[in-house]
């Protein structure tokens, strides 16, 4: 019979689930990752604030931060990479992300804040919005001591973790230097924020410290990312949030049919005469408020303007900037028949 502990959970052989608080329903708390054994390694570390509560949880298994030899970030989320400076700092751990993520781990941030206020302010946000975002970017901030990372990660790199062997997947989309750690011979999966059982991750915003407007495609890249894992075939993923996941096709045919549908009410707002990014935002989400009012418009205007990047890519929207705003406008669809 397995050992039941207050603070983990044994989920294979020397691998245990520790869930850390974080505020809010969605996407409620985190899941970090221990691997006992040879190289002790933990998979994300949550903020800095839930530190006590991960150190309880190391020491039901007699570990203290000095044992840690390694620290995965799956991406440069405060939440994801919180603690990490504080257990570096305590002993011999090295940190590991990928370079795509190592300027939001070691400065905050993947650009400078007056990049995301000029981006705000295109996207129409009133100056009384623009002021909470302000204060949600020093939450942010609050949730992570920013931390040195010691070792890249590319596509392909092979990590001894724990007493397992553990392969590097590049999964952008959620963010700009997003991985998955996969135990081959385990077919085990990592995913940090890339598949949530209980929710769409977003594909966020992917911003360009000498570009106006973001180039990337958040959304094309998320699900690039999708289907690298599905051709991977894992038996069982484990997400930074909520359950676990056992079903990859279905996971990912859910995620398809909401992302359809979303960009579909996007299209009929624009086509309806609406041209501000901030404004369909708000109607596509009428429900979002309360304390979590700034989070949750960043989100949507992270979500809109993702979605609208792949409309435009499809020839059915254009972008213009008038009078210092970004102007969504429908285009006619060329008929064939």
């Amino acid at each position: 019979m397995a050992k039941e502990y207050k603070f983990s959970r044994e989920i294979f052989p020397d691998v245990y689930r520790i869930t850390l608080p974080l505020p809010g329903k969605r996407p409620g708390p985190v899941n970090v990752y221990l691997f006992k054994g040879g190289k002790v390694t933990l998979i994300d570390t949550g903020m800095v604030q839930t530190i006590g509560v991960l150190k309880k949880a190391l020491a039901e298994h007699g570990l203290c931060f000095s044992d840690i030899d390694r620290i995965i970030v799956t991406h440069g989320h405060p939440d994801h990479y919180g603690a990490a400076k504080k257990i570096a700092k305590a002993g011999r751990a090295k940190v590991f992300a990928h370079a795509e993520d190592k300027a939001s781990i070691e400065n905050g941030m993947d650009v400078s804040t007056n990049r995301y206020k000029i981006f705000l302010r295109l996207m129409g946000i009133p100056l009384s919005i623009g002021i909470l975002l302000r204060l949600l970017f020093f939450v942010f901030r609050c949730m992570a001591d920013n931390c040195g990372v010691d070792v890249v990660m590319r596509e392909g790199d092979e990590i001894e973790i724990g007493k397992y062997r553990a392969k590097i997947i590049e999964t952008p989309g959620h963010s700009k230097g997003s991985v998955c750690v996969f135990l081959e011979k385990e077919r085990l999966l990592f995913c940090g924020d890339t598949i949530i059982e209980h929710i769409t991750p977003n594909a966020f915003i992917m911003l360009d410290e000498n570009e106006k407007l973001p180039v990337r495609l958040s959304q094309n890249e998320f699900y690039e990312s999708l289907a690298r894992i599905k051709k991977l075939s894992p038996l069982m993923i484990y997400s930074a949030h909520g359950k676990d996941v056992s079903d990859i096709d279905q996971m990912i045919n859910g995620y398809e049919k909401s992302f359809a549908e979303r960009q579909e009410k996007v299209l009929s707002l624009v086509r309806a005469g609406e041209k501000n990014i901030y404004r369909i935002a708000r109607l596509l989400f009428p429900e979002i408020g309360g304390l979590r009012l700034p989070l949750e418009i960043f989100l949507s205007i992270s979500e809109v303007y993702t979605n609208i990047q792949v409309l435009q890519r499809q020839g059915k929207v254009s972008l213009n900037i008038r009078k210092g705003l970004l102007e969504v406008t429908p285009l006619v669809e060329k008929s064939f028949g």
